[in-house]
């Protein structure tokens, strides 16, 4: 049976990961970044950790299947692989790999048995999860940080992103002695790169429309605020608009100040715009006439909170729900995640392994009475 259970949220805005043995649960979170690395830099690695200490050990290299990769912040500056663009899927063993080399590392984890669980946009979910599979099942042998592991996995549960939040909904539902399997449910998760709203009939997995994904996330907004200014990611308009400065300047162009205030507020009026449309085709699809929606994601929780807030309201047998039962059992058990921001971009990985852990409990305890 596997000693510990392992969820994996591949955002946009980084790698996100629960692991839990049971009783104890730790997260970890990193930049999303994957860059190949050649067999020339790897032998120069391998030399300075015998000549001098650091080299591989020291930062976050993954060598599997006879290549090599530097992954999150040690992928700076290298020839990156393009994770803005690319489907999720295509990077999302080499990501995973990283994180499950992360907390193996960090948490001295000398036998490496595990459920695992990944988050999919839903239409790779539908597409890609059968082959994500297969590939992690097969991949045995991999050395992190210079460590060589050999990975031995139970099972592998590839899900649609936001539905962490539903399962852990549904077993509220059930600690509470309530019928979670009647429950209609319409998750809403708008995150950086990525809107996702997914139906859960009666508790069932979504299977189609209207269930998607659709590039609408914190990036979109980006784009409509960055028009003839620069990049839609440049971090120096990325930092002054989380810090909710009035103005911002580049270090390509000195002395020079670009007013933010007014650019800001047209360009959310625009992005809530085609929120608010994609929204509403959604929601005149469904057939349901009473349904909670649990709403998630860093974008939907700050930035379009009001907007959401408003315009829920305005939905005939809808109950919104903001999950701060949620965020209040990750603040107990979650640690390393403190802040309010960071306890609802790991909400859906939180839920993820619990659920993943419950699982296994139920099946070690089928396994005891059977012995018995």
């Amino acid at each position: 049976m596997a000693t510990h259970q392992l969820f994996i949220d591949l955002g946009m805005s980084g790698t996100k990961a629960c692991l839990t043995d049971g009783n104890r649960c730790y997260g970890y979170a990193c930049p999303p970044k994957v860059a190949d690395l050649p067999p020339s830099e790897l032998e120069v690695l391998r030399h300075q950790g015998q000549e001098y200490g650091g080299g591989l050990g020291a930062g976050a290299y993954l060598q599997w299947n006879n290549q090599a990769y530097a992954l999150a912040d040690d992928a700076e500056g290298r020839p990156n692989k393009s994770t803005a663009t690319l489907r999720k899927s295509t990077l999302a063993h080499l990501r995973s790999l990283g994180a499950v080399g992360e907390m193996a590392h960090t948490h001295h984890l000398e036998t490496l048995h595990l459920d695992i669980g990944i988050a999919l946009p839903f239409e790779e979910y539908l597409s890609e999860a059968e082959e994500l599979t297969q590939r992690l099942q097969e991949t045995g042998h991999f050395l992190y940080r210079g460590q060589a592991y050999d990975l031995q996995i139970d099972s592998v549960k590839v899900l649609p992103e936001a539905a962490g939040l539903v399962l852990w909904r549904k077993q509220q539902h059930l600690a509470q002695q309530q019928q979670a399997s009647r429950q209609n449910y319409v998750v809403l998760m708008i995150g950086h790169r990525d809107l996702s709203f997914l139906v859960f009939r009666q508790g069932k997995p979504p299977t189609g429309k209207p269930s998607d994904s659709e590039k609408l996330g914190y990036v979109a907004f980006l784009e409509a605020v960055a028009q003839t200014l620069c990049e839609p990611e440049n971090p120096y308009l990325v930092q002054a608009l989380l810090r909710q400065q009035e103005a911002v300047q580049f270090p390509d162009q000195p002395g020079k100040v670009f007013p933010l205030a007014q650019r800001r507020q047209e360009a959310e009026a625009f992005y809530w715009e085609q929120v608010r449309h994609h929204l509403s085709e959604h929601f005149a699809a469904l057939d349901l006439t009473e349904y909670e929606v649990l709403i998630g994601g860093g974008t939907a929780s700050t930035l379009l909170r009001p907007h959401l807030t408003d315009y829920l309201a305005t939905l005939p047998g809808a109950t919104p729900n903001w999950l701060p039962d949620l965020a209040q059992e990750m603040a107990y058990r979650l640690q390393e995640v403190t802040s309010a921001i960071d306890q609802v971009r790991f909400a859906d990985c939180y839920g993820g392994v619990k659920w993943l852990a419950t699982r296994a409990h139920a099946r070690t305890r089928a396994l005891q009475e059977v012995r018995a």
